[in-house]
């Protein structure tokens, strides 16, 4: 389950780029193991961002802001890929490799941003766009950008709630699956995962900058207490580089 590796290259993207500009981001990636019997993900990849005025490109995600991207309130409607999946054959455990795949899937939703001196909040709603579960998610999270000259970092705190039918889809096991294997069957239900992070940016050149990003998530008990999960918190991180174009 890459789920770091394309998540935060969105909040890395979205760092300080005039409006309409081009960026090429190009970006190492680690991400823990999620279920049993997988490795942790080390992943190099590159993209294009952009920032407009009301349009952007934040590697997969794509939205479009009704005010101009840093008015005091907003409203944003977006859409990106998720990349959470299980590939069963992927896996060394040999009740891992009996489950059914778990693909990865679209989201889209809204966006209702509110910034101030005191930090950037955010309230996120969205469902399935894929058809792969129907579920629904919400997010609440708290920024606070601190530029120093050409450097920014943006620590970070929040909350993602997801409905049961998106965590059984992703943590769940199912009765079929359960008599085929060791493990029990596990219904989840609606929860979700608090998160911690911070993101730096830092101008290398004219065109040029560093950028870091590292989260610590941890899920909800009601989670934590799936089978099939290898551990119930995880630390993800990115280092990469943006070149404006």
């Amino acid at each position: 389950m890459k789920k770091a590796a394309l998540f935060l290259l969105y909040l890395v993207t979205s760092a300080n780029t005039s409006a309409g500009e081009f960026s090429l981001v190009a970006v190492t990636s680690y991400s823990p193991a999620v279920y049993k019997g997988l490795g942790s993900n080390v992943t190099q990849f590159s993209m294009l961002g952009y920032e407009g005025r009301h349009l952007y490109l934040r590697g997969t995600h794509a939205g479009y802001s009704l005010y101009p991207l840093g008015s005091p309130l907003n409203l944003i409607l977006g859409a990106g890929f998720d990349p959470r999946t299980l590939h069963p054959e992927d896996s060394t455990h040999a009740d891992i490799q009996k489950l059914d795949k778990r693909k990865a899937g679209v989201f889209g939703g809204v966006t209702i941003q509110g910034s101030s001196q005191a930090g950037v909040l955010e309230f996120s709603i969205g469902s399935d766009l894929a058809g792969n579960h129907n579920g629904v998610y919400s997010e609440v999270v708290w920024k606070l950008p601190i530029v120093h000259g050409l450097h920014t970092v943006v620590p970070e705190l929040g909350y993602a709630y997801y409905s049961k039918k998106l965590n059984n889809h992703l943590y769940g096991v199912s009765t079929e699956e359960a008599k085929k294997t060791e493990f029990d069957e596990f219904v989840a239900g609606g929860n979700g995962m608090f998160f911690i992070g911070m993101r730096t940016q830092f101008r290398l050149f004219r065109k040029v900058s560093i950028l870091t990003s590292i989260r610590y998530s941890n899920l909800d008990p009601g989670l934590s207490k799936s089978p099939i999960i290898e551990s119930s918190s995880s630390v993800s991180a990115v280092l990469g580089f943006i070149y404006i174009l």
